[in-house]
């Protein structure tokens, strides 16, 4: 699998101040890079026969020049017994996050049994899927890290 950068910004949807640390549960928009078929924002809704995943059928997730609460997102704890602990506390680069989406309240989900080729390689499809295991607790599927540059 190649790892493919698209320039993207966090922001605020909540007005606060632009350099202030996202902490955990803050509402916040992906957005794209500003320039040509910039600002495009991290956008999912519920799945329905025409709006859904490709192979997975289950909620698409894509970029699109939208600013309604679709495009609203939050960072949880992946710990579920910690997660009311941690709200407000601000996220620690590296550690396993959940993206939750604010109108479906479900996880933004890596489905590697779905891939498929690109000009950049193999992709694996993205939708808003939460994924329990039998405790309860998400999966794998559902687990990301945020990363601030390249490890030398």
């Amino acid at each position: 699998m190649s790892s493919r950068s698209a320039d993207q910004s966090l922001f605020s949807v909540d007005g606060d101040v632009p350099m202030k640390p996202l902490s955990y549960g803050q509402k916040f928009t992906l957005k794209t890079l500003a320039g040509p078929g910039g600002e495009l924002c991290l956008w999912s809704d519920r799945a329905t026969f025409t709006k859904c995943a490709a192979k997975s059928r289950l909620p698409v997730v894509q970029l699109q020049e939208d600013s309604g609460w679709n495009v609203v997102w939050q960072i949880l704890c992946k710990n579920p017994l910690l997660r009311m602990e941690m709200e407000g506390k601000p996220v620690v680069v590296g550690e396993p996050i959940l993206l939750n989406h604010c109108k479906t309240n479900e996880n933004l989900a890596c489905m590697s049994q779905h891939q498929h080729r690109t000009p950049y390689g193999k992709e694996m499809e993205v939708c808003c899927k939460t994924f329990l295991d039998s405790h309860k607790a998400e999966m794998e599927q559902n687990i990301w890290t945020i990363v601030l540059g390249e490890k030398q």
